[in-house]
């Protein structure tokens, strides 16, 4: 399924973070600026909570700290970051939710979660299907910035940026990248070794390639339904990907004689770095970044097939136990501003949920016309993930033993 996701056209708009500027001394008697610290210690403090790459938190913090600068916004509310960073022994995100709603606690610094929508399903299943409040968005002004409103998961999450899965190919060795899944699947049969992704139960890249192969299968619809009736009605069309797969299989990345399917999305990106493999899915963002900072090479390109990967959107959700609801709004008013959402992909490539003929002083300005986010293939499918990666890992990722 396509949905309109933003317009491209003409220049684009962005502003740079400003400085933190310190506000108020202990040590200063004078009347005035006591009443400047009362005043400064009696706006609340709203955390956000996240999890996933380094490049997520930097973002993250980017605009936390331009938000606590602007003058507008920094007598509503001061911002904090409270980040997991994925692969580390630390306790989840979820699981941390799930331990203080099942303590009864309320008032908690869980003001706003920050999350792609995939997440959203796990978390329910550990609390419950109202954890999340609804979210008033007559109390957000730039709401009317947001270009994708028509969001399935409802009126308790605000999309802050898009996130998409391109293929990204070597163009030294790849002139004519496939256009469609077909076309992908010859080529990977007809160029042995060169084309790797993920194991999809540590990285998304990998799993929309899964996800791709079983839902190119089936009505568009089944794309954005958690119903497992499209597992239970639609074995056929399920086993006929898993086939596919298993044929897949023998042509794709070897080390010491054996298929190697690469851990988490940045493991198959190295592969494409070293120039080991010619081909593989990734994200845009983690693409870009990379090539920013030269650890990916210029002549790593990126495109998109007619059957397009599948994308979401991160966004905020507010819990019921969070304290500061109202001063959380104006949190989520600021990463929808024009100014936060040129930070988010100067920082780290960020699609924006906005129309970007409003953003300036972008940096690689060319690289966001030529990832097209016009449409995305929205996906969400709740609980089925897991089933995916589970039914992968048994009948697919045991090949490679």
């Amino acid at each position: 399924m396509k949905t309109k996701l933003m317009k491209k056209h003409g220049k684009r708009i962005a502003a740079g973070v400003l400085g933190l500027a310190l506000i108020g001394s202990s040590s200063i008697g004078l009347t005035g600026c006591g009443s400047e610290a009362n005043a400064a210690e009696e706006v609340p403090t709203v955390t956000i909570w996240s999890s996933g790459g380094q490049e997520v938190r930097e973002a993250l913090q980017a605009i936390a700290d331009a938000y606590n600068a602007d003058p507008e916004y920094n007598t509503k509310a001061k911002v904090e970051i409270q980040f997991i960073v994925s692969g580390t022994s630390e306790q989840s995100l979820p699981d941390r939710l799930a331990a203080a709603y099942k303590a009864g606690e309320t008032d908690t610094d869980f003001d706003l979660i920050a999350l792609d929508d995939s997440a959203i399903a796990n978390i329910e299943a550990q609390t419950s299907e109202d954890f999340f409040d609804p979210i008033d968005t007559s109390k957000i002004p730039n709401y009317e910035n947001l270009t994708f409103k028509d969001n399935i998961v409802g009126d308790n999450f605000i999309p802050y940026r898009g996130t998409a899965v391109y293929l990204a190919y070597n163009s030294e060795t790849v002139q004519n990248p496939p256009k469609t899944a077909d076309e992908l699947y010859q080529w990977i049969k007809d160029n042995p070794g060169r084309f790797a992704y993920c194991d999809p139960s540590t990285g998304n890249s990998g799993f929309s390639f899964v996800a791709n192969t079983i839902y190119n299968q089936l009505p568009e619809e089944a794309a954005t339904s958690d119903d497992t009736k499209w597992e239970t009605e639609h074995q056929t069309e399920w086993d006929n990907a898993f086939n596919l797969l298993a044929e897949l299989h023998p042509n794709l990345y070897q080390t010491a004689g054996k298929v190697q399917y690469p851990m988490k999305n940045a493991g198959s990106l190295d592969l494409l770095a070293t120039k080991e493999i010619d081909m593989t899915p990734a994200f845009v963002n983690m693409v870009l970044s990379q090539k920013s900072m030269g650890t990916l090479p210029d002549s790593i390109k990126l495109t998109q097939l007619e059957e397009p990967f599948l994308g979401g959107l991160a966004g905020f959700m507010m819990p019921s136990i969070g304290k500061d609801k109202e001063a959380a709004l104006s949190v989520i008013d600021y990463y929808l501003s024009y100014e936060a959402q040129a930070i988010d992909w100067n920082t780290m490539f960020a699609s924006p949920v906005v129309d970007t003929s409003k953003l300036e002083n972008l940096e690689h300005e060319d690289w966001l016309a030529e990832t097209d986010m016009d449409s995305m293939r929205y996906f969400s499918i709740g609980t089925i993930q897991t089933d995916i990666a589970q039914r992968w890992t048994e009948e697919i990722g045991s090949l490679a033993k």
